[in-house]
């Protein structure tokens, strides 16, 4: 028995001759390595997943790195989270706070336990080792264990205990590609780390132990085993309860990683390919409650929509005075292959349809052109082969500036756009901030103004943001560091005066379904808006701001496919209502404040909406911008002398002296009497000239509606080869009165009441004239070709 205690002490003291100087070999071998070896400057550098935030933090969506793991970038100022840092360091390194970066007895006692067993079966490892481990990593060896020894050091005298741990956990590999506390407790558990319970604590603190053992789908029974074990110790230590000791028991480990939950998906796809792919984390404008909220109401609609064949939607929520996107949806839906969800609607360049409009009428409002009391013409207008029309098919003959904006109507505004300028009007739409006017105002014509343009929903919410703006454009902005250019990147190109006119009138545009009693209920909140339908009803607009909230709705197909069911009033103004109900509101930002400095009293003729002239009889007072140009004076009252019982229009080669007085009257031109008259609106209260007069009065009642002069019309043939006619249309100021007409001198036709023809005409120039009953004559002359 001596003699084997003897041996056993022998062997003992063998052995432990040999720890110590393995010991001390590896002492010096790291006292000539500390000085030779370097730790990284910038460790893991490149090395982290994109992570996409909203404006208050939360993840909207974050994408793999370089190497395919998902791995999120650190954030020094989040300090560990408790449970994570107390699970971590019982089970890894209890002295963390005590040692240099090396314990040297857990050095000794992992050489005693490798040399009695002729084998690695422990490293001795420190936190601090494991993380120069990580930072470049080596396969196990004497050699690298003494260089992790040095690094370790290293890295102590340069980083806090705090910033070591934080390094770790955000590096520590969770079993598959998931690397970092925050991305395992996203997908494991689903929720940030500073909500883990104590058991999902435990479980993240044992996964980099051994993660391609551990991870959970592959051996549930040994991570249980193991995170119960470090569980019990923290209850032996009295770091927790036992109660929450055994309900920690209790909780089940997941059986396999959640994906990601991703929001505005089309937006942080764009941001990851932008060239700031390269940045960790991008802090967005986002607000994700708003953007869960928008999102859950396209959905809703899009249901609806798609049993009626119109598949897609894209919408935009801004703050109005900040300029900053605080919904961004690029589809209905981002994984529906089928109607090409992932295509983002709003980048895609549509027909804007009538959605400009109201920026022509304000920018004509500052050229003195019209206010929103003065009378346009609608009537049938022709511009070198271009007629628009009304979507009624319909003629007023006269409306007014603000009627004609709430009504949408094509002719007027055309006729603006003409009166105002193209090229003018296409100037201030690119100064604006619309992007895709790739031609020349020419290019586009007077189409332009009723959908011959294209723009995309994020420049055209960007526009209404300026009107909402009072005048003021400039982009808007999904970064939150660029503090949404809200003051630097604006430029004022609309007036205060003008911008609020214009909002007020877009504020009565009837709202779809029950929105249309919108004034009778409490708690109803005013906001103008404007819809959109381009031709072919490819597109559907519904665009809307108040002074807190700029909302923007496109409705259609990607494809390009028109549908008879789609309008920018039925399909997406009922979306815009439903964000706009649901989006919180501020009773201080309610409606607009009146810029009373910017606006000024005039006076106007009542009956046509212009600068009351002498003639004009009847007046009213209006508010008009305050540098606005000077408003025309109305070009339609006229004074004329009449007998004395007004039935009669004399002159001084006919009037009887004494029997005569001078009166006021109102002269439109025939063709709009004409289509005033249809309507059943008889305003021609002008007096016949004596018919014994030997001169005709200068107030010719005759007018030639189409053709226009000189021009040149082309006439097709039918799919029969037969040839189609060409009708001409006139007008007369006076009910009832017939119209002769004559083409090359040759008596064609006789009218009354309704003055159009049709007539076969060959190739040519030719003359049209007209001749009413009391010889008031038109002429007008113009080229057909016929299609041969």
């Amino acid at each position: 028995m001596s003699t084997t205690r003897a041996l056993i002490m022998k062997v003992n003291r063998s052995l432990r001759r040999k720890c110590v100087k393995v010991f001390l070999a590896l002492l010096l071998v790291s006292l000539i390595i500390l000085l030779i070896v370097p730790i990284p400057d910038e460790p893991f550098a490149g090395s982290y997943s994109q992570a996409i935030l909203d404006k208050d933090g939360h993840l909207l969506r974050v994408f793999l790195n370089d190497n395919q793991q998902w791995c999120f970038p650190p954030v020094s100022h989040t300090p560990v989270p408790y449970k994570l840092k107390k699970a971590v360091l019982h089970y890894e390194d209890r002295y963390f706070h005590y040692h240099p970066g090396v314990n040297p007895v857990s050095i000794l006692r992992a050489l005693y336990q490798n040399i009695s067993s002729g084998e690695i079966t422990s490293g001795g490892s420190t936190l601090t080792m494991q993380l120069a481990r990580l930072m470049e990593p080596k396969r196990r060896s004497y050699l690298n264990k003494i260089i992790e020894m040095v690094q370790a050091v290293k890295i102590e005298l340069r980083y806090s205990k705090s910033d070591i741990l934080r390094m770790y956990l955000e590096h520590a590999p969770y079993g598959r590609n998931i690397i970092g506390y925050r991305a395992a407790s996203l997908k494991y558990f689903e929720k940030l780390p500073e909500r883990l319970t104590w058991s999902e604590a435990a479980l993240l603190a044992v996964l980099p132990n051994s993660p391609n053992l551990l991870s959970p789908p592959v051996s549930s029974k040994t991570l249980i085993k193991k995170r119960n074990r470090l569980l019990k110790k923290l209850h032996n230590e009295e770091i927790i309860t036992k109660e929450t000791y055994e309900l920690s028991l209790l909780e089940s480990i997941p059986e396999e990683a959640a994906p990601f939950e991703m929001h505005a998906p089309h937006l942080c796809r764009m941001i990851h390919n932008s060239s700031r792919k390269n940045e960790p984390i991008i802090s967005t404008t986002i607000d994700i409650n708003i953007q869960k909220m928008t999102r859950n109401i396209v959905k809703q609609h899009s249901l609806e929509l798609s049993r009626k064949g119109i598949k897609n939607i894209a919408a935009i929520v801004a703050d109005t005075q900040t300029g900053k996107i605080r919904a961004y949806i690029g589809s209905q839906d981002y994984y529906d292959t089928d109607a090409e969800g992932c295509v983002d609607g709003v980048m895609a360049p549509r027909s804007t349809g009538s959605t400009l409009k109201p920026f022509l009428y304000a920018l004509s409002i500052d050229s003195g052109a019209v206010i929103p009391q003065t009378m346009i013409k609608d009537i049938p207008s022709f511009y070198s082969g271009f007629s628009p029309e009304n979507a009624s098919g319909k003629f007023d003959g006269l409306v007014t500036a603000r009627a004609a904006l709430i009504r949408s109507l094509n002719v007027p505004a055309v006729r603006l756009l003409n009166y105002y300028g193209l090229e003018d009007f296409y100037d201030f739409l690119k100064k604006a901030g619309l992007h895709n006017l790739y031609g020349s105002p020419f290019h586009y014509g007077l189409p332009l103004i009723i959908g011959g343009v294209e723009a995309n929903l994020l420049d055209m919410t960007a526009l209404y943001r300026g009107l909402g703006n009072m005048g003021k454009f400039g982009s808007l902005s999904y970064y939150q560091d660029i503090q949404g250019k809200s003051s630097s990147g604006q430029r004022r190109l609309i007036s205060k005066g003008a911008g609020y006119l214009i909002l007020n009138i877009l504020k009565d545009v009837k709202r779809p379904g029950a929105e249309y009693y919108w004034q009778s209920y409490q708690n109803q909140w005013p906001i103008a808006w404007k819809t959109g339908t381009s031709y072919g009803k490819r597109d559907a607009w519904a665009m809307g701001v108040t002074p807190q909230w700029t909302i923007g709705v496109w409705v259609g197909n990607f494809t390009g496919k028109g549908n008879g069911e789609l309008s920018g009033a039925s399909c997406a103004g009922p979306i815009l209502f439903d964000i706009f109900n649901s989006l919180e509101k501020d009773p201080l930002l309610s409606w607009f404040d009146k810029p009373y400095e910017d606006l000024n009293e005039i006076q106007l003729c009542a009956d046509t909406g212009f600068r009351a002239g002498p003639d004009c009889i009847n007046t009213i007072t209006a508010e008009v911008p305050e540098f606005m140009k000077p408003l025309r004076k109305c070009p339609y009252h006229k004074s004329i002398f009449t007998t004395m019982d007004e039935k009669h229009e004399v002159c001084s080669l006919c009037w009887e002296p004494g029997n005569y007085k001078k009166v006021s009257r109102l002269f439109l031109s025939p063709d709009v009497v004409q289509y005033l008259r249809d309507r059943g609106v008889n305003m021609s209260n002008i007096p016949p000239h004596n018919k014994d007069c030997p001169q005709i009065s200068g107030n010719n009642p005759l007018d030639i509606i189409y053709p226009t002069s000189k021009a040149r019309l082309w006439i097709p043939r039918d799919f029969n080869r037969q040839r189609q006619k060409l009708t001409l249309r006139a007008a007369h100021r006076e009910d009832g009165k017939k119209i002769f007409w004559y083409i090359d001198h040759q008596f064609k036709a006789t009218t009354q009441e309704n003055h159009v023809i049709a007539l076969n005409l060959e190739n040519g120039w030719h003359n049209l004239e007209i001749v009413d009953e009391n010889g008031n004559r038109k002429n007008r002359r113009f080229f057909v070709a016929v299609n041969r």
